[in-house]
């Protein structure tokens, strides 16, 4: 009780800082949206309720064809067995004949394993058939356990991770899709998807009615264009008033409709049982094989040659005419009957795939708990492009192993679906991973700095920035500029930096998180607008770089952070045009004190980062190390022609701004402001949301007044600049009285710490001249409002009392206050000086690969996997970071998959670009690729990106592979809903974490650090410590077998599939064994019924063979050792099954001719002496003559027993064999010699096992019986056991032969795979 007081006390004070910190006054707005409570019910009645059944159809059930034919040879033998039976036990009197109540246990035998069959196969497709119906009632378990802890989202936003601002007990809290309930409050940002069908709210609280005209349909944009459609009565759109006062710029919904109910619906109606594995496709050429030609085929020269031989000897001794229905039915039915015994093989079936299941569930949770890194081995030289992947040393028990297996035989796998998904059957055939999500998922899910542009003169330097050689004594985590001689460029370089060092600090003056790793801003830009990733990153690690250190961060104290967001831009429009559909245009402005300036007017300056269309627009000079020159339409140019470049390369960037503050204190005082003064001390007063508008009519007013001969356009048009680049006497040189010098220089520490660094000048600096052809400052590409003109009739427009400016004004004079009468609101004055400030340069970023991903992909490709990655963006963006990630870039190696009619992409791409792609037949949408299949080429199956992506083309592609026999693996992100259907279509999903912390809870400075649970994407260990973050992966991975933590390197697949090819190869060869041995079974009593000699093996014997024997020798040879080359061999694909049969036949009668030729010489030998009596041995002829021609029916016990004795020999010698040929298929090409059998333990023991039950079984007959074991010939046990000198060298002999053509295959494949024809063409 009290430990739950104190949970109950920590979660309130938890929920009352956050509300402080999200600028929310404790009990706020409570009822303007739901409780969690509340959200739960909603989320467990839907959950509950019939209509979200997901029932997915078993893979093997009684509508099975396979199944159809064992069960209906069983019965049909068993009735023959029967007639059998019946016959002799009523025929004969004395002496008794045992044979018809055999024929009777055998036949109720088989009835009873068809009854025992029919139930566990109606069990496991029960089983089976309710998994998915299972995890979804557990995940509503672990809703209803769910204590409303929320995580704090501690990575950038991403695209990977969809997740709204709802309003929970009064908190806005951040909610996964999936987790948003009808009712729910939803403040979405300019850009965002709609969640479900939302319906605006006009009123700040959110308690008012809905506009019935602003409504968003589920994954509707919230866009300028259509706010405009909705007009508000008597006043134009204002961020703040249809927002919530601490959301500013956000627009609040009420949601109709909970996304839940649709999700689960089109799960329902698109998910679809997994297709049949290879091996499965491999057993049902083998049943079919069996069923329709060789028990056929046995059965008919059987039943001839039975009817031949009553017809001729023993219907012609009239006394023997009785034996007719033993002699045509009982023999007959006796070669056939080992088929008929197959009828438990089903449940055999089922027991091994639930081992091998287990075996891969163990070994996966094993290896996602294990914390080591993977690494090869000492004897992998790390430079052979076909070494073996590395794999972590981990320890499996075979307890933990036999527990998993025994709660997977009686429970409905709801964790790992591993009935549904053919779990190891799939992994050990997987021919295609898939990479549907980039972010958090196979890239990091924060941008990390590239490169750093700053202004050199009238050029520009570009300088490459690269991760910390760790491997250098001292050195530590962060980033370097990798140029040589990068210090000469300091002077540009310094404003830059310390902005990358104040502007995004995740720490307050250099406190807690300086010189951490990668970590999220700590800023107020993410409440109120849909921002990039490199805008919600810290920055520090430029900082760091380029020199900054603790003690000059801690020397600058925050005033005032302004957040800008401008929807109504004519830059929004730019950002669009260039692909960015789902950003508004937004900037973030930090005004700082230094620690020496007090509060003197004019020491406070404004650091500025943000979208470079914004800033560009608002930054009439710039800074070039020396001193301010005018920015022109030529500079403009330049750079605005390097951000072109930089999206075209799939990379973020930013552009980086400053100028001095001159702030009338007594000014400020008197307008009120709250925030300017140290005294405020509240950090949210600090805070301020400005929204700045600039509509491209509203620019070409302001052009017109301005006086400029340029036409109208809009902000996509192109103007050519008037003004000539500046030259050297245009360079304002700085001074003291202008107030820079604060910005260029951090202060005299920093200048010490630098003037350590070395000033190489001839470094490798890269400038515009040097790259003129790939970094062209065309003037076509600059947008209207970027322009000089632009920028002057802006600065024109926002003066007061002042003359109106010219074209040849020299500038801004930063020394001027701001403030220049009380009648100046904040919002204004803040807004003026963000519209003239100075230009200090860019910095791009981009998603680096996880660690490993690149390695990973690469071992890949030696295992015989593509890796295929669907791409959202563009194709050269999505071509600059395939790659990185080690993909072939040439030519024909990216499709994209959006058709012509669709227009311009959200992703901005726009086709092939002939000049760039070579297009070369190439097809364009999803709808084309099946028609280039069919008629030109599969170049869409060789390649391995995908560009212009939608979640529906993913998974139309995917059924695509699927078709043409490739085993799809799709990867991706767990908190992405849209991933799901893609999910349910491949042949297996696996969830990635995409972003660390699932279980973190926190709020304000207090962090809760939860106990780590299974996030296994289905559910967790105790709903106690569960985060939305783990419930809304849960929903999303619904049809998800396996979930990755974020932290866990994707090799750990590769170590997986790897032992399950092990145990996919060990089941495919105990199948050979059984199936091997029951048509071995079936020759050797057609060849004694041939011989006119009773079956050599009667009912009870082939039962012991095949239901106990086989068995446990194909048990055993799944605890094969792994093979070294199994990661080297080329995957089958999922068509074209077996398609070399008639080899396969040569070499199953080959290899089964020694075990029933020995099989049948020891039971005539043996038979032939102990039929005598003792005496001497009578040849066949004379011994099939007595024995054919007597009457079956008054055998004497004695004849009966010798027959009992012979047969028990050829069981004895027949087990004997089944063990020597399970030696040779502990590996498919494997002889003898390269593996000693005996390395297998638990064969070993399996093998004494089979021959101590066998001998045992055989005294027990031999004992109880009456024949003469001592009469039994010498040769007789020479033949049992000297016959594996002949059969292993055969058995070797064919695997040697199948050798050399498997390993020619394999050539071939390997062939295939690698040398992609057509591809890397330009024709």
């Amino acid at each position: 009780m009290a430990s739950a007081e104190r949970q109950s006390g920590m979660d309130r004070t938890e929920a009352t800082t956050e509300k402080r910190d999200k600028g929310i006054e404790p009990g706020a707005d409570a009822a303007a949206g739901l409780t969690t409570g509340a959200a739960k019910s909603k989320l467990l009645e839907l959950l509950d309720s019939d209509s979200t059944r997901v029932l997915v159809p078993a893979h093997f059930d009684g509508r099975s064809r396979s199944l159809w034919t064992i069960a209906g040879t069983a019965l049909a033998v068993a009735a023959l067995l029967l007639v059998n039976g019946g016959y002799v036990v009523g025929r004969t009197h004395e002496p008794r004949q045992t044979r018809g109540i055999g024929s009777i246990a055998e036949a109720v035998l088989l009835l009873s394993s068809m009854a025992v069959t029919w139930w566990v196969v109606a069990r496991e497709s029960r089983l089976e058939t309710r998994e998915l119906e299972m995890r979804v009632r557990a995940v509503s378990q672990e809703i209803r356990g769910w204590t409303g802890i929320y995580a704090d989202l501690r990575t950038p936003q991403l695209p990977t991770v969809t997740t709204y601002t709802v309003l929970r007990d009064g908190v806005w809290r951040d909610v996964p899709t999936l987790l948003v309930v009808e009712g729910d409050t939803v403040a979405l940002a300019y850009g965002e998807e709609a969640p479900c069908l939302v319906a605006l709210r006009t009123d700040r609280s959110g308690a008012g009615s809905a506009d019935a005209a602003g409504v968003l349909e589920r994954g509707q944009r919230l866009t300028p264009d259509a706010m405009r459609t909705w007009k508000p009565p008597g006043r134009a759109w204002d961020p703040r008033t249809v927002g919530h006062a601490a959301l500013a710029g956000r627009v609040l919904f009420r949601a109709k409709d909970t996304p839940l109910r649709s999700h689960l619906e089109q799960i329902a109606r698109h998910h679809q049982r997994t297709g049949r594995s290879v091996l499965q496709n491999q057993m049902r050429v083998v049943i079919r094989l069996c069923a329709l030609r060789v028990m056929p085929a046995l059965f008919a020269c059987a039943l001839v040659a039975n009817a031949v031989i009553y017809g001729v000897v023993s219907a012609a001794q009239e006394a023997n005419y009785r034996m007719g229905v033993e002699v045509v039915i009982g023999k007959t039915v006796y070669v056939v009957f080992p088929f008929a015994c197959t009828v438990l093989w089903p449940v055999l079936w089922i027991v091994a795939r639930i081992f091998t299941n287990a075996c891969e569930v163990v070994l996966f949770d094993t290896l996602q708990r294990s914390k080591t890194d993977y690494e090869d081995t000492d004897n992998i030289d790390e430079f052979d492009v076909e070494a073996l992947p590395p794999t972590k040393d981990v320890t499996v028990g075979i307890g933990a192993i036999f527990d998993r297996m025994r709660w997977l035989w009686w429970n409905c796998d709801f964790r790992t679906l591993s009935r549904s998904s053919n779990l190891s059957e799939t992994l050990g055939n997987v021919t295609v991973i898939c990479s549907v999500d980039k972010e958090g998922t196979i890239a990091e899910p924060f941008c990390s700095p590239e490169q750093i542009v700053v202004p050199n003169g009238t050029d520009y330097a570009i300088l490459d920035v690269g991760e910390q050689n760790q491997a250098e004594p001292g050195a530590g985590a962060g980033v370097v500029i990798v140029d040589e001689g990068w210090e000469q460029f300091l002077p540009s370089l310094r404003p830059l930096g310390l902005a990358c060092c104040l502007n995004t600090a995740a720490h307050g003056s250099g406190g807690a998180g300086w010189g951490a790793p990668t970590h999220r801003r700590h800023g107020h830009m993410r409440r109120h607008a849909k921002i990039q990733a490199a805008q919600d990153t810290c920055l520090c690690a430029i900082g760091r770089a380029v020199g900054f250190a603790t003690d000059d961060v801690a020397r600058y104290t925050k005033v005032k952070e302004v957040s800008v967001v401008a929807p109504f831009h004519a830059a929004t429009d730019a950002l669009a045009a260039n692909g960015e559909h789902s950003l508004a245009a937004s900037l973030t402005a930090t005004v700082l004190q230094p620690a020496d300036g007090g509060g003197s007017p004019g020491r406070l300056q404004m650091l500025t980062d943000g979208c470079v269309d914004l800033v560009l627009g608002v930054c009439p000079d710039y800074f070039d190390g020396v001193g301010i020159r005018p920015l022109d339409d030529h500079t403009a140019a330049m750079y605005y022609s390097l951000y072109l470049n930089a999206l075209q390369q799939d990379l973020q960037c930013l552009a980086f701004a400053y100028r001095p503050l001159a702030v009338d204190p007594g000014a400020v005082v008197r307008a009120g402001w709250t925030g300017w003064a140290k005294s405020d001390g509240v950090e949210e007063s600090r805070a301020r949301f400005v929204d700045m508008r600039l509509s491209s009519t509203a620019l070409d007013t302001m052009l017109d007044e301005y006086g400029s001969s340029r036409n109208s356009s809009n902000s996509g048009t192109s103007v050519v600049s008037t003004t000539a680049p500046v030259d050297a006497g245009s360079v304002k040189k700085l001074g003291s009285d202008q107030k820079i010098d604060s910005g260029q220089t951090p202060g005299p520490d920093h200048a010490e710490v630098l003037a350590d660094r070395p000033d190489d000048r001839n470094s490798s600096r890269r400038s515009s001249s040097e790259d003129a052809a790939s970094h062209s400052s065309s003037l076509d590409d600059l947008p209207t409002h970027v322009t000089e003109a632009a920028r002057k009739a802006q600065m024109q427009a926002r003066t007061k009392d002042a003359p109106p400016r010219s074209a040849d004004d020299a500038g801004v004079d930063y020394t001027q206050a701001l403030v220049h009468c009380l009648g100046d609101s904040e919002d204004e004055v803040l807004r003026d000086a963000m519209s003239e400030q100075i230009f200090v340069g860019l910095a791009t970023f981009a998603y680096a690969p996880k660690t490993d991903v690149c390695d990973f992909i690469e071992d890949l490709d030696v295992a015989g996997i593509r890796f295929v990655h669907f791409s959202r963006g563009g194709g050269r963006q999505s071509k600059a970071f395939a790659e990185r990630l080690g993909l072939e870039t040439d030519w024909n190696t990216c499709i994209l998959l959006s058709s012509d009619t669709d227009g311009a992409r959200s992703s901005g791409g726009g086709g092939y670009i002939e000049d760039h792609d070579i297009k070369a037949r190439l097809p364009r949408g999803i709808e084309s690729i099946r028609p280039h299949l069919a008629d030109v080429d599969d170049i869409p199956l060789q390649i391995s990106l995908f560009a212009e992506c939608t979640a529906a083309s993913t998974r139309e592609m995917v059924r695509i592979f699927q078709e043409n026999g490739d085993v799809v693996c799709c990867i991706g992100s767990a908190l992405a809903d849209s991933n799901t259907l893609t999910f349910a279509a491949a042949d297996l999903a696996v969830g990635v974490e995409p972003i660390p912390h699932f279980n973190r809870a926190g709020a304000g400075a207090g962090v809760v650090e939860l106990a780590a649970t299974a996030n296994d994407g289905s559910i967790s260990t105790s709903g106690a410590l569960v985060t939305q973050y783990a419930l809304g992966a849960a929903l999303t991975c619904l049809p998800c077998p396996l979930f990755l933590q974020h932290d866990t390197s994707l090799y750990m697949l590769m170590q997986v599939v790897s032992e399950a090819r092990r145990l996919v190869g060990c089941v495919q060869q105990a199948a050979i064994l059984l199936a091997g041995a029951c048509v071995a079974i079936g020759v050797v009593n057609l060849v004694s019924a041939l011989c006119l000699l009773p079956p050599a093996m009667p009912g009870y014997m082939v039962l012991w063979a095949l239901w106990v024997v086989a068995p446990l020798l194909g048990a055993a040879l799944l605890f094969a050792p792994h093979d070294e080359n199994t990661m080297s061999t080329m995957p089958l694909k999922n068509h074209a099954h077996v398609a070399d049969l008639p080899r396969f036949a040569v070499y199953a009668a080959v290899r089964l001719a020694p075990p029933v030729a020995v099989t049948v010489l020891v039971y005539v030998t043996a038979l032939s002496r102990l039929a005598a009596g003792g005496g001497a041995s009578s040849g066949l002829g004379h011994l099939s003559s007595a024995v054919g021609r007597a009457d079956w029916t008054a055998l004497t016990p004695s004849s009966q027993w010798a027959v009992v004795g012979a047969q028990t020999y050829a069981l004895v010698a027949f087990v004997f064999h089944c063990v020597c040929v399970s030696a040779t298929l502990m590996f498919r090409t494997r002889t003898t010699l390269d593996f000693v059998p005996l390395r297998n333990v638990v064969w070993v023991v399996a093998s004494a096992v089979c021959l101590l039950l066998t001998l045992a079984l055989a005294a027990l007959l031999l004992v109880f019986g009456d024949a003469l074991v001592a009469s039994v010939p010498w040769y007789t046990y020479v033949l049992a056991f000297a016959g594996p000198l002949v059969l292993l060298p055969l058995q070797d002999l064919c695997k040697l032969h199948d050798k050399r053509r498997w390993t020619r295959l394999q050539k071939l494949a390997k062939l295939e795979f690698k040398t992609k024809l057509g591809l890397h063409s330009p024709l």
